[in-house]
């Protein structure tokens, strides 16, 4: 996993117990560049977490909770991957902390169980998906996912430039590590999470299967019916998620 700081200054460390931060896990195939171009009010420093086929070693997971936890409030948004990863590396944590470590947790287009016939993609979508990746196919992920033409140029603005292969290759270990993570025997649980966001144009994780594992976990779901699965240029998204009205 790929960690990279958007906004942080200079004195961040010594600083940081009088600001917030908002971590941003991207999903599949995502890189700090999505997000380079986000505007967060003052006083907010935002760290994006991508690149997901090979998940932290315990001694970077704990240089990773120490640099977050001076902070006076910490934010997490998550999309797509990113939930499942974010579970995976925060999961943890916040079962240490019953007190909560987060402020604020937000899934957008995504859920702890995303290879799953009942709470995510179904696996045979997936199976497809990955046989055709490259290409033509990759054309054609890229307008389900988007949606519309519009939000495709967007996307297209501030696309992450890794190589083919790169994806590729966490594209088939995301597959694998989903699967051997029992993931079939799931039950949803709230876990970590204080909001889940589902757009209802939403062509790559069935919106029906995120929205049945949100409320059997018990976590407050806002519906996008306008939303797909694309989130990142829906207007204000960040400062909505910082100030609570993303749910």
């Amino acid at each position: 996993m790929q960690a990279v700081w958007i906004k942080r200054p200079n004195s961040a460390t010594s600083a940081a117990g009088e600001r917030g931060v908002l971590v941003f896990a991207a999903g599949w195939a995502g890189s700090d560049e999505l997000v380079r171009h986000a505007v967060l009010p003052e006083g907010w420093d935002f760290l994006c977490l991508f690149d997901y086929r090979d998940l932290p070693k315990q001694a970077e997971l704990d240089t990773l909770y120490e640099l977050l936890a001076p902070y006076r409030e910490r934010r997490l948004a998550a999309w797509s991957f990113g939930v499942w990863a974010a579970e995976q590396v925060f999961g943890p944590l916040c079962a240490m902390r019953p007190g909560g470590f987060w402020s604020a947790a937000v899934a957008i287009g995504g859920t702890p169980a995303p290879i799953h016939d009942r709470y995510g993609i179904p696996a045979r979508a997936f199976a497809v998906t990955v046989r055709s990746i490259g290409g033509a196919g990759t054309t054609r992920f890229l307008e389900r996912m988007c949606g519309t033409p519009e939000v495709l140029r967007e996307y297209y603005r501030h696309r992450s430039t890794r190589p083919l292969e790169e994806i590729y290759d966490e594209l088939v270990s995301l597959q694998r590590q989903a699967l051997s993570s029992s993931t079939a025997d799931l039950l949803p649980e709230k876990g970590l999470w204080t909001t889940a966001i589902v757009g209802g144009r939403d062509a790559i994780f069935p919106p029906e299967n995120m929205e049945r594992y949100w409320n059997e976990a018990g976590v407050p779901v806002s519906i996008r019916p306008a939303m797909p699965h694309y989130p990142l240029c829906e207007p204000e998204l960040w400062r909505r998620i910082i100030t609570d009205e993303a749910r």
